[in-house]
């Protein structure tokens, strides 16, 4: 049986501010820019999965969408 967390607890409340200084700090290090935010969690990502230690779900790729019956010059096909 699993063991309830009351998201409401004040431990939960400092687990939440501690994540959100990391994020902020982390942030601040790449300076608020969005690109090198990203490059950053990617390489971290990459770095994480090395280690095998942790599990990571890959998205299917989208699925090809099926050619187009329709005429490109407003004309009906044969």
């Amino acid at each position: 049986m699993s063991k309830k967390i009351d998201l409401c607890s004040t431990e939960m409340n400092e687990v939440v501010k501690e994540v959100r200084e990391m994020r902020m700090k982390i942030s601040e290090e790449c300076g608020h820019d969005i690109y090198r935010l990203l490059a950053h969690y990617q390489e971290v990502g990459k770095r994480l999965r090395k280690t095998g230690k942790y599990k990571f779900h890959d998205p299917e790729p989208p699925a090809e969408k099926p050619a187009s019956t329709k005429s490109t010059h407003g004309e009906a096909a044969d």
